[in-house]
């Protein structure tokens, strides 16, 4: 059986295919020059195919955003795709959540993984109701556009509803997107590629254990902090984190509705499973602000 490698994957980004800045062979080539070893364009309503072979890195997963407006919303609704071999169209229903449901639904039906995409915030939208949404596989739990990358201010972190779905009893994974729009001009204001990734680990550079990957969870999102060992078992989730000096960290490890069960500093870091924890979850943060998110162990 071969050895399983980590490999960084960028979930989110767009092309001038949509509203992208940069042609779908240049945004290939930023990723490449950024060291990522997958990427999924995800155009709204369109799988793009950039021309010319297949390059050898970064490997290439058709994806989509698949995007609609409802009368009276300021806020498209977005559910992005990743591994489809046609363009879903998008379904509109009475209301976002109902709209959401539909469009996860069309993507899995399509053969793909369905994942929320960042903003769910809308006025007067009750983003509670989102961990009532089923069959999405996946979560934006920090989202680069500068739009807004943690979630609303006013009400809620993305975190926040990521927890609530868990401690709804939803099986869903947390991932941290790009969301990437401009490759020429670099700027806090502007939604550029190389912020936010997964990695995932798979037993070789292929779409099929990619997609298992995220499927099954064996992945963790990242905003720069990288993790050497990542175990997660029944009864314990241990991590080493590569150190980049003079970062400092701490590791939280959270549980039902977002409780910190505990928090260590250092490199390392392990928490033995007491049993009633619902889920047991880590989030590292550096000193310098970033971040990596390790997927929930379900408890009992």
């Amino acid at each position: 059986m071969a050895r399983s490698e980590w490999f960084k994957i960028c979930l989110h980004a767009h092309t001038t295919e949509s509203d992208g800045d940069e042609p779908p062979e240049r945004v290939v080539e930023w990723y490449r020059q950024l060291g990522y070893d997958c990427l999924v364009i995800t155009d709204h309503n369109l799988v793009t195919r950039p021309s010319g072979g297949p390059p050898l890195k970064p490997l290439l997963i058709p994806g989509e955003e698949v995007t609609t407006m409802l009368d009276g919303e300021p806020v498209a609704v977005y559910v992005n795709a990743v591994g489809l071999r046609k363009t879903v169209e998008p379904t509109v229903k009475d209301g976002v959540l109902a709209t959401l449901q539909a469009n996860v639904d069309a993507v899995v039906q399509a053969g793909g993984i369905a994942c929320l995409t960042a903003p769910y915030y809308r006025e007067g939208f009750d983003h509670h109701s989102l961990a009532g949404i089923e069959g999405a596989a996946l979560m934006d739990i920090y989202n680069a556009h500068p739009n807004n990358v943690l979630g609303d201010p006013r009400t809620f972190s993305y975190e926040d509803l990521w927890d609530e779905a868990l401690t709804a009893g939803r099986r869903v994974f947390g991932a941290a997107t790009d969301d990437a729009h401009n490759y020429r001009e670099f700027s806090a204001d502007n939604a550029n590629p190389g912020r936010a990734w997964v990695m995932a680990r798979c037993r070789g550079l292929t779409e099929d254990s990619v997609m298992e990957a995220l499927g099954s969870g064996d992945f963790y999102a990242s905003t720069g902090v990288g993790l050497t060992s990542l175990e997660s078992e029944s009864d314990s989730v241990s991590l080493t984190i590569e150190p980049k000096k003079p970062q400092t960290y701490s590791t939280a490890f959270l549980g039902r509705g977002g409780k910190v069960l505990c928090e260590q500093h250092g490199t390392e870091a392990s928490y033995r499973i007491q049993g009633g924890e619902g889920y047991v979850r880590a989030r590292v943060t550096s000193s310098w602000g970033a971040r990596a998110w390790t997927q929930p162990i379900p408890v009992d």
